[in-house]
């Protein structure tokens, strides 16, 4: 069953916020507020259209449940959820990756 949510990128700094049941917005996904009808999701998407100060390009999401998480249906979602590291190291690149510098 697909569900949906609202997504957006924070005004301050660009990061990925999701919608919440209450209205506010907040960085963790499993926290997100979900519908299971995508009419409802678009109903809310013009209540965040009009918080330009707080957001930008908010747009409508499709999620899936596995087990008790929520997942994006596409791949730049779940970069865009977990930042480049885990989906890197899944396709196979974390071990060709550079180990992190200590600044010295």
């Amino acid at each position: 069953m697909i569900l949906w949510t609202v997504t957006a990128n924070r005004l301050a700094d660009g990061a990925v916020m999701y919608l919440q049941a209450d209205q506010r917005w907040g960085g963790s996904l499993d926290a997100a507020w979900t519908a299971e009808e995508k009419e409802a999701a678009e109903a809310l998407l013009g209540w965040a259209r009009k918080q330009p100060h707080v957001v930008c390009d908010p747009y409508v999401l499709p999620l899936r449940r596995e087990g008790a998480l929520l997942a994006p249906l596409s791949a730049r979602e779940r970069i865009r959820a977990e930042g480049p590291a885990p989906m890197l190291a899944r396709l196979g690149y974390a071990s060709r990756m550079e180990p992190n510098r200590q600044a010295g």
